[in-house]
């Protein structure tokens, strides 16, 4: 090595750039790579649309009284209660999925499908005596535990079980709607009495003071961990993959030797990881636009709901949830994040002297970032304050969860701007090693060295 040459240099970084851009999407694996990621981010809406469909219907058609097919005719509706309920509550109230399904009502009874549900005056033991085959009673009555819906018929019935407790459940669930609204009680009030109360312990006036600060909190909270991770997760498999081949294919067709004379190492080094950067972020903007364009077909093609495939696939609206802040934080995050390990790699990589060493190589890669992303999960399904601290100052946890956690308001700005300092002594002791070892590992023909001689080469 010259001892006048500045290990430093970025001179020739454009042009290893543009040639790694270049050589990549003419690459025909990395092409296929790119059409199927972006394929599978564009239709992983309508796939878990469809998915949740299905599951919606096949639970409906268990739990969701039809009356279209049943044994049961005419349905006599005694209401034993102080709870003024008439039937044509559900007429006015019966949610109409079509006009041929929806509840008619005339002057005397309710039609349900096939069925006849009629209010009468009669006691239950009146009506039963008189009772045919294809007849039932729905019995409204208190009990000591509370409210009662029954379903009586005849001993010699050939009413089904399932088709009376059906027609019970279904007087009973409107019943219930007309009794709570009687007591002037809204969907949020009857859950909150429900609720109960929780008392979980007690905690110092600080940590009191952190969790009521949180402003995501739950399922929400943990949806945002999942996408950023994943992201992370995607693009450092992507892109340390092609790296380390890249480089092993360089050292091992001795093209890297005719590189060095032009191209300082640094820049060679650096020129391959930000190139390899623009391929990924290329796969997921397209597949973005692609989730966009499918997301539009689903809810103004098959008008569908939201709920159903909203946050599906690689959730990228996460870097659009908190603001134009909350976008620059999660961006330099993703950057910073991807440097640390692109550099990892490209060490890992320079020391590899024939393509099966590539394999130890990313293996390695990808177990640190196994351990950051299931660390991610864990934190972030624990969500403790402590906890939250740790894996945010953390590296590699760090990675996956702290812009998440002070979008979220789980740690305050000095964390946040603490863990960047670390992360960036971190990439700077990265890159130093990088310097200092890049030419001599890449230029070796020795077998794979173990870290311990890569940090030796570092110190010659």
């Amino acid at each position: 090595m010259n001892k006048k040459e500045n290990i430093y240099s970025m001179k020739g970084f454009s042009k290893v750039f543009k040639f790694t851009l270049l050589q990549t999407f003419k690459n025909s694996g990395y092409r296929v790579t790119f059409i199927l990621f972006v394929l599978i981010m564009a239709i992983m809406g309508p796939i878990q649309y469809f998915m949740a469909k299905n599951s919606q219907d096949t639970v409906d058609s268990i739990y969701k009284a039809d009356f279209n097919d049943t044994t049961v005719k005419n349905v006599y509706v005694v209401n034993d209660t102080a709870v003024d309920f008439d039937l044509g509550y559900i007429a006015d109230n019966a949610k109409e999925e079509s006009d041929e399904d929806a509840p008619v009502m005339d002057a005397n009874n309710l039609k349900a499908g096939n069925v006849n549900f009629i209010p009468s005056d009669k006691s239950y033991h009146e009506l039963v005596d008189e009772l045919g085959e294809d007849d039932a009673v729905v019995y409204l009555h208190m009990t000591d535990e509370g409210y009662e819906a029954s379903g009586i018929i005849a001993d010699d019935s050939k009413v089904e079980t399932s088709d009376i407790d059906d027609a019970a459940s279904y007087i009973g669930s409107y019943f219930e709607e007309v009794r709570l609204s009687d007591i002037n009680l809204s969907n949020e009030e009857i859950m909150l009495i429900g609720s109960g109360v929780d008392t979980d312990g007690v905690i110092k006036e600080s940590d009191y003071i952190a969790e009521q600060s949180k402003t995501i909190s739950g399922q929400k909270y943990f949806s945002y961990i999942l996408a950023f991770s994943v992201i992370i997760m995607m693009i450092i498999s992507l892109s340390n993959s092609f790296i380390i081949a890249s480089v092993t294919e360089e050292k091992q067709s001795k093209l890297v030797e005719s590189l060095l004379v032009s191209v300082r190492p640094m820049a060679l080094l650096m020129g391959k990881i930000c190139g390899m950067m623009s391929y990924v972020l290329s796969i997921l903007i397209c597949g973005f636009i692609g989730s966009k364009i499918s997301d539009l077909i689903l809810e103004y093609g098959f008008h569908a709901e939201k709920a159903l495939y909203s946050g599906s696939g690689f959730d990228l609206s996460v870097f659009k949830s908190f603001g134009a802040s909350g976008l620059v934080i999660l961006l330099i995050s993703l950057v910073v994040g991807y440097m640390t390990f692109a550099v990892i790699g490209g060490i890992l990589g320079s020391s590899c002297s024939k393509m099966e060493d590539t394999q130890n190589a990313t293996g390695t890669v990808m177990t640190i970032t196994m351990l950051g992303y299931m660390g991610g999960m864990f934190f972030g399904m624990a969500d403790n304050n402590i906890l939250n601290l740790v894996s945010s100052l953390l590296p590699p946890f760090s990675y996956f969860t702290a812009p998440i956690l002070y979008v979220t308001g789980r740690i305050e700005l000095w964390t946040l701007l603490l863990t960047f300092v670390i992360q960036l002594v971190f990439i700077l002791l990265l890159v130093l090693l990088a310097a200092k070892t890049y030419r001599s590992l890449i230029l070796s023909d020795s077998s794979t060295p173990k870290l311990a001689t890569i940090f030796k080469t570092a110190r010659m």
